[in-house]
């Protein structure tokens, strides 16, 4: 089969799902063709298109982030003369919202089934102004109904979501969530014997993008007031990531008092690296389609403290123990915390986390394998490759 994948968004859980999809089709014998933007890709992304050129056709895009008809439509007509050069194509799939509206222009009108995965609507972020929100509605709606074969929505949470702000027909959206790669569901990684928190302090942490979205101030400010809460407990923050907040979460540490219990790790390439050090393992986003940090945290054995995002109903509320707070409240993600520190004596805190962590673990290797969720993306190629 003949596929063309749109993605503006190369980074972070974006570029991980076109990068895990396109591998595995591409194993299967499919001739993938991925168009992308330059401008957001991360180092993960940039060895993706090294190490699979030869498998893959990768054509750049000059298309960037910030909405701009002058440039989204130039994107548009770009788009057209790849299609017209590189395919034909028997199906388009436009990834996040840029992307998404430029590969449904772009599929309608030259009558080629483009389906498109949000990955997380900025609709659903409690920050959002109704303006805003009035605008986005009236995009989403236009294209939905007018220029979408299926939108694939990857949460309940998101599917319903979208059939309440009526931006596509209920026939048009199926639900298939972000999973995770089978080798890293064969086993649990080694746990550290340390029970005693005086030798190595209750350690929680985050990998995310340092973005207003994934809120990294809020959890500087959540750890601030649990410290202050628990002030005998032996305890550190570690947060893994980059992006625009960083310098701007780097300011507010250094006045927290805290600097020597809070360490900003940067970019890392490899997830294990990080949560392998961790107790507890924390998500402070304002929204999410459906969060990779927390498939991956589980499935390394951590307990999960998250803010309610999309998502979070088939993963972390499914096993007790873990704990869902409210977004925007650093104070109702401090409570969060000190509950999961306080779920044990000290002395027995670190085998209930193991516990807690076998269910994880086991919870994210029943339901989200990777290559039942390739299966079923392209069951969905197939279906609207043949109503063309």
């Amino acid at each position: 089969m003949d596929v063309l994948e749109v993605v503006e968004a190369c980074d972070a859980g974006v570029g991980r799902h076109v990068r895990s999809l396109c591998e595995d089709l591409a194993i299967q014998g499919h001739r993938l063709t991925v168009a992308y933007s330059p401008y957001r890709t991360d180092e993960a992304f940039e060895r993706f298109i090294v190490d699979w050129q030869d498998k893959v056709r990768f054509v750049p895009m000059k298309v960037g982030r910030k909405v701009s008809p002058v440039s989204d439509l130039r994107g548009v007509v770009e788009l057209l003369r790849l299609i017209r050069r590189e395919g034909p194509f028997e199906v388009i799939h436009g990834h996040s919202s840029k992307a998404g509206a430029i590969a449904r222009i772009a599929g309608r009108l030259l009558g080629i089934p483009t389906l498109y995965t949000p990955h997380s609507l900025i609709l659903s972020s409690p920050e959002i102004s109704r303006l805003e929100a009035a605008i986005y509605t009236s995009v989403e709606r236009t294209l939905g109904h007018w220029a979408t074969s299926k939108i694939i929505a990857v949460s309940e949470d998101e599917r319903e979501f979208i059939l309440k702000y009526r931006l596509v027909s209920r026939d048009r959206i199926v639900v298939i969530p972000n999973a995770i790669d089978d080798q890293d569901l064969r086993c649990l990684p080694e746990m550290e014997a340390c029970e005693d928190l005086n030798q190595r302090p209750l350690t929680f942490g985050a990998a995310m993008r340092f973005s207003a979205q994934k809120a990294p101030i809020n959890l500087i400010e959540a750890f601030v007031l649990l410290s202050d809460a628990l002030p005998e407990v032996p305890m550190r923050l570690v947060i893994a990531g980059d992006g625009e907040l960083f310098a701007e979460v780097e300011e507010r540490i250094a006045g927290s008092g805290l600097s020597d219990k809070i360490s900003l790790l940067g970019w890392r390439a490899s997830a294990r690296e990080v949560l392998r050090d961790l107790d507890v393992f924390v998500v402070s986003s304002l929204y999410e389609g459906f969060s990779y940090s927390i498939l991956e945290a589980m499935a390394a054995g951590l307990p999960v403290v998250s803010t309610n995002v999309f998502g979070t109903k088939e993963t972390v509320s499914r096993v007790p123990g873990n704990v869902v707070v409210p977004p925007g409240s650093p104070d109702s993600l401090a409570v969060g915390m000190r509950r999961m520190a306080t779920l044990d004596k000290p002395e027995s805190l670190r085998k209930s986390f193991r516990r807690l962590g076998q269910n994880n673990h086991d919870h994210i290797r029943m339901y989200f394998r990777r290559s039942e969720i390739t299966r079923l993306t392209f069951e969905v190629y197939q279906e609207v490759g043949r109503t063309k």
